[in-house]
């Protein structure tokens, strides 16, 4: 399916929460490698990393998939008997993966729809979750991290990427930097923070390492960061 440029905020408007809906999606790859510095990078970085996870006849979720960025890199460098399950909630976004899967003849990735802090989970060789726990409240976000934990094989892994709070706003400012030279107005910058500020609830880095700390991962190895943008192999 064709996807457009990212315009949603570029008129005066009433802010309303943002959501992952066909609007969203319709512009979403071009909104996030114009929103998030590094976001290529880091998708080749958890497909070359998460690869070596990966066995023959092994099993992945892909957590918050969106469009299945993370989902499409990976299984490039997997084993054709391995299978992803790419699983979001939002409808927009499963629909257009699932045709751009089909008419891609991709075959070891499955989309599913549905709420991620309700799954019934498989035993799991890897697990990918970019960009996606910042959206679950707060007080949700330990359980389903001990779900995960629990849900890996031994040996296996987690690849946990965030946007964090910053501890400077040096870094806030320089991110809207970064967006407005990518081509967004302020205007723009500041409609969509204010969508996401009911939405969007992030944790220091810090905090999340203390998450995954306690939902009993063993080694959690820092594997990317771009300004407040932070990845993480968390392995069991």
């Amino acid at each position: 399916m064709p996807y457009q440029r990212d315009t949603l905020y570029d008129t005066p408007q009433a802010v309303v929460d943002f959501r992952f809906d066909e609007r969203t999606a319709a512009v979403f790859p071009d909104m996030i490698h114009r929103s998030v510095p590094g976001y290529a990078t880091l998708l080749q970085l958890f497909a070359v990393i998460g690869a070596g996870f990966v066995p023959e006849g092994g099993h992945v979720y892909d957590l918050g998939c969106a469009l299945g960025g993370a989902s499409i890199a990976l299984q490039r460098h997997i084993p054709q008997s391995a299978t992803i399950d790419a699983v979001d909630n939002a409808e927009a976004m499963t629909r257009r993966l699932a045709a751009y899967v089909e008419g891609a003849g991709i075959r070891n990735i499955r989309v599913q729809q549905a709420d991620i802090t309700a799954l019934d989970y498989r035993p799991a060789d890897l697990i990918i979750m970019a960009f996606t726990l910042q959206f679950i409240p707060p007080q949700a976000r330990d359980a389903l991290l001990t779900r995960l934990r629990q849900t890996l094989r031994p040996g296996g892994a987690l690849l946990l990427a965030e946007k964090t709070r910053p501890d400077d706003d040096r870094l806030r400012q320089w991110h809207e930097g970064f967006k407005a030279a990518q081509g967004y107005s302020q205007m723009a910058i500041a409609q969509k923070r204010e969508s996401l500020e009911n939405v969007m609830q992030t944790d220091r880095a810090a905090t999340i390492e203390t998450r995954l700390q306690q939902a009993g991962f063993t080694r959690i190895e820092p594997c990317f960061r771009a300004l407040q943008f932070c990845g993480w192999v968390a392995s069991v």
